[in-house]
């Protein structure tokens, strides 16, 4: 968390008041999900020593469609491609083992990193491919401004 601020939404924020020719000392509303890092009171000291004016506002809980649409209307699709591809090859890695010549033995899964590496390159290719569809993005789009 300390170098997605550090590293993408402070230097956004700094970036968004050089351009609107604020003060550097403008605070900036972060609106994020209630997720456990978030809410840590670590976290919240942390922000309020290194990042003062960074006022961080939590999304009441079941408003995510609504305050971060991109969560449901993409990641959504994302994190389900992934999942239907990594079903797909346990499918056929274990088909292949019940039907090969050792078919009978204990099955076996390859869940060594060298294995999951490769295959998630494939993944993540057709999760991309599924995601790369104009209609999609309109409809997300299209929810989001009908909340506002």
């Amino acid at each position: 968390m300390k170098n997605l601020i550090n590293e993408i939404i402070a230097p956004y924020f700094d970036k968004k008041r050089k351009e609107l020719s604020l003060l550097q000392s403008q605070t900036a509303l972060w609106k994020i999900d209630c997720w456990s890092v978030h809410k840590s009171a670590e976290f919240h000291e942390w922000m309020k020593n290194t990042h003062k004016n960074i006022i961080v506002l939590f999304i009441p809980g079941g408003c995510t469609g609504i305050w971060q649409p991109l969560d449901v209307g993409i990641q959504r699709v994302l994190k389900h491609s992934l999942r239907r591809s990594a079903h797909r090859d346990l499918v056929a890695e274990v088909t292949a083992q019940l039907e090969g010549p050792k078919s009978g033995r204990c099955i076996a899964i390859d869940m060594s990193v060298v294995n999951l590496r490769d295959r998630s390159v494939g993944w993540m290719v057709r999760a991309y491919q599924e995601l790369d569809n104009k209609s999609l993005i309109k409809k997300v789009s299209a929810q989001f401004y009908a909340n506002k």
